[in-house]
């Protein structure tokens, strides 16, 4: 390539970035994507584990209740006992939902 005052002479002319949005040659590094099953049955683990981490904490209580009742408030126990009842008819409409979604991909055959 022939270089006269600065300024490239003949068909190869070099790109200047002025915004750095701009293309420029430099390759950029792609992110690195986790294995998505492994990541998907982690997540799906994680939440089994709250739920029963839940059950059990509002089993405790309840417990507790019955044979110390001057350590725990009646009030945390119902609410304990709430959240584990809501989390466990959540996951029990997310097995139905899939349970469903899982027998409509087969009757597609």
């Amino acid at each position: 390539m022939l270089v006269i005052n600065n300024d490239p002479a003949g068909h190869v002319v070099n790109m200047r970035t002025t915004h750095p949005l701009h293309y420029d040659n430099r390759v950029k590094n792609q992110p690195q994507y986790d294995d998505v099953s492994t990541s998907f049955a982690d997540s799906l683990m994680k939440a089994l584990g709250k739920v029963n981490d839940l059950q059990t904490d509002s089993e405790d209580l309840s417990q507790k209740m019955i044979f110390q009742p001057e350590s725990v408030d009646i009030h945390s126990v119902m609410i304990a006992m709430q959240k584990a009842e809501v989390a466990l008819s959540f996951t029990r409409a997310v097995r139905d939902e899939a349970v469903r979604s899982y027998r409509e991909l087969l009757n597609l055959r």
